[in-house]
């Protein structure tokens, strides 16, 4: 495993600000105090090849992650961390803002397929070792003396170069399968192609049925963040050809228009987000919701049962509300039915719905309209108000709210003076005296 030899400071200093570069060497400095030597690894090495910014950097030490936390604590000036002691790892961060992870280098063995690693301190050649691509098996020396050398033991720059994804050994899908989910992300994000061997690996994986061997919990997370993916359109063929569809349905999607419709669902998303950035969506339901439109409810329930999913029975009620939503939608006549209908459906729900209706103008138009005004419109009154003005407290209060905001989405009240008058002509209130 020999070092490559080529200096990567010049790449750097191209493509990063002269702020972060300073950094990184102090870090390295102190580290070399410490004797415990320092890299910087994983996704930013990849991405300074790729020519992306690379907002989170990961600096790999041989020794005490905490000592060297500590230390820089105390010779960068307004340096802080955070130690988590469970997994030996600290985050830097200093009076600017700027922050990185830091881990001790480690030597993983897996026990069993699809079990969790055994983890023991190693040095930085048995870090990249422990990876899941050639891609990602690279590092930058971050000591004075040989600041931005790269360690590229597995050829990852010329896989990268190649646009191929390869693992870096015959297990490696075996022993965590969530590999291949990782390498699925991988492929759309960079446009990548998985090796052959890699592919054969994949096969054989997939005969072992390898995925029934890991926990409901550790898949979910990774298939929450293919979901949650920005390109997921473009990942369908992707789970297509590496026969992955049953891991999200029964089978593949019987027509080629769920990219579309999941370009859809993303749009309607970033319109909400737009509209209202302090409600950002769980992306990910949405995205089942449009995923799951055409499936029968009890295959849905098979996977649910293993998933952590959160809110599942109303994503279970959205599923079965959303194939009626066009014609209960034209039955009701009034505002008031109609937002009683959309508060009945989650939001995501309602983003989905748009998105599988999007040639349907009425529906768009009366589910933004909900979103937009209908369900933050302030009540008239409260409770207690209606209590002083000489209703009981019990259900029948809570019935006269509900009629309230009805009268006043359908614009018949519009103020308390005549939303009064309006509980009068009802027979909810008593007259004014004269």
């Amino acid at each position: 495993m020999a070092a490559d030899s080529t200096n990567l400071l010049p790449l750097l200093e191209s493509q990063w600000e002269a702020a972060r570069l300073d950094h990184l060497r102090q870090i390295g400095r102190i580290a070399q105090q410490l004797g415990t030597p320092a890299y910087l690894v994983g996704g930013a090495v990849r991405d300074l090849f790729l020519k992306r910014f690379a907002p989170d950097l990961d600096v790999a030490v041989e020794g005490d992650t905490r000592a060297l936390a500590e230390a820089c604590k105390a010779q960068i000036r307004g340096a802080h961390y955070q130690f988590h002691a469970q997994f030996g790892t600290a985050i830097l961060e200093d009076s600017q803002g700027f922050a990185l992870d830091i881990a001790q280098c480690r030597l993983e063995h897996y026990p069993a397929p699809a079990a969790l690693p055994e983890v023991r301190p190693g040095n930085i050649h048995a870090d990249l070792a422990r990876r899941d691509f050639t891609v990602n098996a690279m590092a930058i020396r971050l000591d004075p003396q040989q600041f931005g050398i790269l360690l590229d033991p597995y050829d990852g720059k010329a896989d990268l170069q190649a646009g191929l994804l390869r693992t870096l050994h015959p297990r490696s899908f075996l022993d965590d399968p969530t590999r291949i989910l990782r390498g699925l992300r991988f492929a759309t994000r960079f446009r990548m192609d998985l090796a052959p061997e890699s592919h054969q690996q994949l096969k054989q994986a997939l005969q072992a049925d390898i995925f029934t061997q890991l926990s409901g919990a550790r898949l979910w997370r990774e298939l929450r963040y293919l979901l949650e993916l920005e390109a997921l359109p473009v990942a369908l063929p992707l789970l297509t050809a590496w026969k992955l569809w049953f891991l999200l349905r029964p089978t593949a999607p019987a027509s080629n228009t769920m990219p579309t419709l999941l370009q859809r669902g993303q749009e309607q998303i970033q319109w909400l987000r737009t509209l209202f950035p302090d409600e950002p969506p769980a992306i990910f339901i949405p995205m089942l919701i449009l995923i799951w439109q055409d499936v029968p409810l009890a295959d849905i329930q098979h996977y649910l049962d293993r998933w952590p999913v959160p809110d599942r029975s109303r994503l279970l009620a959205d599923l079965q509300v959303l194939p009626g939503l066009p014609d209960t939608l034209l039955k009701a006549k009034r505002p008031s039915q109609k937002a009683n209908i959309w508060q009945g459906v989650s939001v995501a729900g309602i983003l989905a719905a748009m998105a599988v209706y999007a040639d349907n103008t009425t529906l768009v138009d009366s589910a933004r309209l909900y979103l937009q005004v209908q369900r933050r419109l302030p009540s008239l009154f409260n409770g207690q108000e209606l209590q002083t003005l000489g209703l009981k407290a019990g259900p029948s209060l809570g019935n006269t709210l509900k009629l309230l905001r009805e009268a006043q989405l359908d614009g018949e009240i519009s103020n308390k003076e005549n939303a009064q008058q309006w509980l009068i002509k009802q027979g909810i209130l008593p007259p004014k005296p004269l």
